[in-house]
């Protein structure tokens, strides 16, 4: 190689080089960036449901106070309460069901932005002892207790429909109120089977009344495994982006510390929910946490959803203007496509 086209390659080599370092030195400089408390505290209303997934949550108000953001907890028994008040600006940041979103869209409610993902498992289905359903066509003829609009509905809805299994030829029965209500008609026997969530399959596990199937409806293509998803307010996401950030990073940090230590998860979750340390971490033990937003599998909901008449509308085309990478791509230093965008 002449000498001149050495000397320019090198030089060239060099540029290139100096480039990558400093894009790192951005990028980590980035993350220390949403790391920093705020200059201000700033105030925000934190909705809370006492479901396993959600249960580290309970450490969020300590780990947001690190970066100067003063949590305030309240407390809801459903997911679709705690819709019903983030939409409506009483909450700026509750976690509620993968379907809730698409839900209030089909009302007309804008306000609400999904942040981050929760994890997988939670719901669960249970017989009662001794009584195995083993695969899809077993359900034929069996009495099954279903909550119409729930995610552990939906997946049950899904699976059956991508087995072959024609669901208006299930025998259906809508159970109303919480889990409790489920136990109590399998017991009776007015149900074969429950499709329910945690720590109500626990509370029949631990009592040595219910089983676990062999069937599982936590493998459905169009809905998957997902529980849950962290969303806020829009309003307050956009007169308070940094404090938004730092919730996410907050977020992250209690995610990690429940997924490195699953007893002092299910200890939070026990004392929380008022539970026994045995169903609480028989609950937590089939749940995956995960910041992971599966963008694909929340628009196959909302598909799902319009399909089988739960909302008047199909909304599934714009439902991803209401879900922003944004602050967990900060968060993380990954692209949304790392995040979950396209699965």
């Amino acid at each position: 190689m002449p000498r001149a086209c050495a000397v320019g390659f090198r030089a060239t080599l060099l540029a290139v080089v100096l480039a990558a370092v400093a894009l790192a030195s951005v990028a980590a400089h980035a993350q220390s960036d949403v790391r920093s408390p705020l200059p201000a505290p700033v105030k925000v209303k934190q909705g809370m449901t006492n479901v396993p997934a959600l249960s580290p949550l309970w450490l969020l108000p300590d780990y947001a106070a690190k970066y100067n953001v003063q949590i305030e907890m309240v407390m809801f028994q459903r997911f679709a309460d705690a819709r019903t008040a983030l939409a409506s600006g009483d909450l700026d940041i509750t976690a509620f069901g993968p379907q809730d979103i698409s839900l209030a869209l089909g009302q007309g409610a804008k306000s609400m932005v999904g942040i981050a993902g929760i994890g997988s498992g939670n719901d669960c289905l249970i017989t009662r002892k001794g009584e195995d359903i083993k695969d899809w066509p077993g359900l034929k003829g069996k009495a099954i207790g279903v909550g119409a609009g729930s995610i552990s509905w939906l997946k049950f809805a899904a699976s059956a429909q991508e087995n072959g299994i024609d669901y208006s030829s299930l025998k259906i029965i809508n159970i109303m109120g919480g889990g409790g209500n489920y136990l109590k008609a399998l017991a009776a026997r007015e149900i074969d089977l429950a499709v329910v969530w945690q720590p109500f399959c626990a509370q029949g596990i631990v009592d040595g009344v219910a089983q676990y199937p062999t069937l599982d409806h936590n493998k459905s293509k169009t809905v998957g495994g997902l529980i849950a998803v962290l969303a806020v307010n829009r309003s307050f996401m956009e007169k308070n982006r940094e404090a938004t950030q730092r919730l996410v990073v907050a977020y992250l940090d209690v995610l990690k510390v429940a997924q490195a230590d699953r007893t002092k998860w299910s200890k939070i979750y026990a004392e929380k929910a008022g539970l026994p340390e045995p169903v609480a971490a028989e609950s937590v033990r089939i749940t995956q946490l995960d910041a992971t937003l599966p963008l694909q599998s929340i628009k196959r909901i909302s598909k799902f959803l319009s399909d089988n008449g739960i909302i008047a509308r199909d909304v599934s085309g714009e439902v991803a203007q209401y879900y922003t990478y944004d602050f967990l791509a900060k968060a993380t230093g990954k692209s949304a496509v790392d995040l979950g965008q396209n699965q």
